[in-house]
């Protein structure tokens, strides 16, 4: 009985010992893995507090001897991304047209210059000294033809009328006859004349041109803060004011086609018009008379014309 007591003894130290050595070994290992290494991960790690054990994970551990692994947080989804805008849309000006034949150059001979895409009106391919060397550069000159056209178209039309009316409408208000004192030719740089205009009226001028090209620019540049990417979209047309009361742009049509054709319309006259003031300008410089009396069949009655060629033609024989 006495020999069985420290037998017993024993037992109970090493059942104690195989009780608290997994703990021992288990709080080693703790201390051993919170020991910072000098490594950017665990530096960072170490400097945010360690979370406390729950009574689940300390009843593992005074089990089983080791610590339980820790559970990986769930990935958290990524926020929906919006899909990319789609490119603009032209208007359809390029799109819709027909196939280029060689009569639709203007020099059929050379090739079209590739900024010249005919996604503008009366667009013929003929830049033969590539002044527009980008697409910018294009809509300048564009808008800059566009107002030469419109002022030619007035002066065509008013040179003639001016040659025609003036001596009657400054007598019927009491007035000099200027272009009578001019030997009948329209007041120009080349005809003379220009000292006899009142200075009024060259200042009225000015005034009223500044106020368009105004107007013209502070439009313009609604339109492109209104769409930064016109050139693709269309939505800014040059020479485009707004001005249209009579409605005749859309005469053709409100699609883009029909408004193609007005724009063709416009810039065809125009460029016709300027030409001819030019042909006014030299051909009175030159005879020394006006362009009424020169061509006067343009400028008076188709049965007056008529008349004139039947009355004063030679006979057709002779007996």
């Amino acid at each position: 009985m006495i020999a069985s007591k420290p037998l017993i003894a024993l037992a109970l130290l090493s059942g104690a010992n195989a009780l608290v050595a997994p703990q021992q070994r288990a709080l080693k290992t703790i201390s051993m893995a919170s020991t910072p290494v000098d490594t950017p991960e665990t530096a960072e790690s170490a400097a945010a507090p360690a979370a406390p054990m729950t009574t689940l994970e300390a009843a593992v551990l005074e089990a089983t001897g080791t610590e339980p692994a820790a559970v990986a947080p769930a990935p958290v989804a990524a926020p929906p991304v919006a899909p990319a805008a789609p490119p603009p849309t032209p208007k359809g000006r390029v799109a819709q047209k027909r196939t280029e034949n060689w009569s639709d150059l203007a020099l059929p001979f050379s090739g079209r210059p590739a900024i010249l895409d005919r996604a503008l009106a009366a667009d013929s391919g003929f830049d033969p000294l590539s002044l527009a060397d980008s697409k910018v550069q294009l809509y300048v000159y564009r808008e800059a033809e566009l107002k030469h056209a419109r002022l030619a178209m007035l002066a065509a039309a008013g040179w003639p009328l001016a040659e025609l009316w003036d001596t009657g409408i400054a007598k019927t208000f009491g007035l000099e006859p200027i272009i009578e004192e001019n030997g009948g030719r329209a007041v120009s740089v080349l005809n003379g004349g220009m000292g006899m205009i009142s200075p009024v009226y060259w200042v009225s001028v000015v005034l009223f041109a500044g106020a368009v090209e105004a107007l013209s620019e502070y439009k313009k540049g609604q339109a492109k803060a209104a769409d930064s990417q016109w050139m693709l979209t269309g939505s800014y047309v040059p020479g485009d004011l707004g001005f249209d009361p009579l409605g005749l742009y859309t005469i053709f049509g409100k699609s883009e086609s029909g408004k193609m054709l007005m724009e063709t319309a416009e810039i065809k006259n125009g460029r016709l018009a300027m030409l001819a003031i030019t042909i006014y300008a030299l051909e009175e410089a030159i005879t020394k008379n006006p362009v009424v009396q020169n061509s006067a069949f343009l400028f008076e009655p188709f049965w007056k014309t008529v008349e004139n060629i039947m009355m004063y033609s030679p006979a057709p024989y002779s007996q």
